[in-house]
């Protein structure tokens, strides 16, 4: 122990930019030994030696082993023989965020392809006067990927759920049915969603807090606004050079808080981020091990404010995968809909 205290005795204490820049370091080695030979422990044992020696450098941030987030309930997950992922247990809102700006930001569309995004999504819903529940669906997106081409979304009804304190009403929506709507090419900058147009975005965190500013909004807490601006693009597909800056404004945005261990709306475990306003707090969810985007979630924090129990989980969104597709499916627009031109 005393060998010990000397050797810890001799790292430099760090702090601010240069303790985020070590955690990084040790994590990205930590990633590289652990690719460098899948078949082999020794990279595991090696970080239980690296792991000691940054107790003195990475303060902030405590390593565990653990399994892979669990599957979204959708996919089928066969046993693995994967080692154990070292998992971070980051201590501040910055780090989170720093992580899930390294993390991969996904896929890379062609000119002409589509961004194919799968969710499940749970909102409010409301029913006669007084008939309140939350419904629940698995969504797919097809989104030209350069504004070009006629999209599609396919909504699939899931079981309702109660709301707190109330039983279902009648008359909510039927499991299983599956409603299908065309997506149109935007005809304007501000009601695009594509990934061309992300690419266009601003790349560095001032830059990008300053287009979180243009979402529309406003009220008496403007951080507000910019943190559903930024948890908006979160979501999306995007450049690499964008996806770093959204999560980098993010960090610019006064007041968000350290949740810690959740779960997204698909029941898989995460690490959340969030913003407390009007008796809500807005969560970010992340991959406890890799840091890349699981979805987002509304909880009541204030029950006289949000006129529901404490704890209750309004609305979330679990992104199920992200891909990329040569076509979308044929949908004719419904009724209540233009036919894209």
């Amino acid at each position: 122990m005393r060998q010990l205290r000397e050797f810890r005795g001799e790292v430099p204490e760090l702090s601010g930019e240069e303790l985020t820049g070590a955690e990084r370091s040790f994590v990205t080695m930590l990633r590289t030994q652990r690719s460098a030979r899948p078949g082999s422990r020794r990279p595991l044992l090696a970080v239980a030696g690296l792991a000691t020696a940054a107790a003195g450098v990475a303060v902030a941030v405590l390593l565990t082993t653990t399994t892979p987030a669990k599957s979204p309930p959708s996919v089928a997950a066969g046993p693995s023989s994967a080692a154990p992922a070292v998992k971070l247990r980051p201590v501040s809102v910055a780090e989170v965020l720093d992580l899930a700006a390294a993390a991969a930001p996904g896929v890379t569309p062609g000119p002409g392809q589509f961004v194919v995004t799968e969710s499940v999504v749970q909102d409010q819903g409301f029913v006669g006067e007084d008939g309140r529940f939350l419904y629940r669906m698995k969504r797919t997106t097809w989104i030209s990927s350069d504004n070009t081409k006629q999209g599609a979304v396919r909504a699939e009804n899931l079981e309702v759920l109660p709301f707190p304190g109330r039983a279902v009403p009648a008359g909510v929506p039927t499991a299983g049915l599956v409603d299908n709507h065309a997506i149109c090419p935007a005809k304007a900058d501000a009601v695009r969603h594509d990934y061309a147009f992300y690419g266009t975005l601003p790349t560095d965190a001032q830059g990008m807090l300053t287009y979180f500013r243009k979402f529309p909004g406003g009220g008496a807490d403007k951080n507000s606004y910019l943190w559903k601006a930024g948890a908006e693009l979160a979501a999306a597909a995007m450049p690499t050079a964008q996806h770093t800056a959204v999560f980098q404004a993010l960090k610019l945005v006064p007041g968000a808080q350290l949740v810690g261990d959740v779960q997204d709306a698909a029941g898989r475990d995460g690490v959340a981020v969030g913003y407390v306003s009007s008796g809500l707090r807005y969560d970010l969810i992340f991959d406890p091990v890799t840091f890349g985007y699981l979805g987002s979630r509304s909880v009541v924090v204030d029950a006289a404010t949000a006129g529901a129990p404490a704890g209750t989980q309004l609305a979330a969104t679990a992104q199920l995968s992200v891909t990329v597709a040569d076509e979308a499916p044929a949908v004719t627009p419904g009724p209540k809909q233009q036919p894209c031109t």
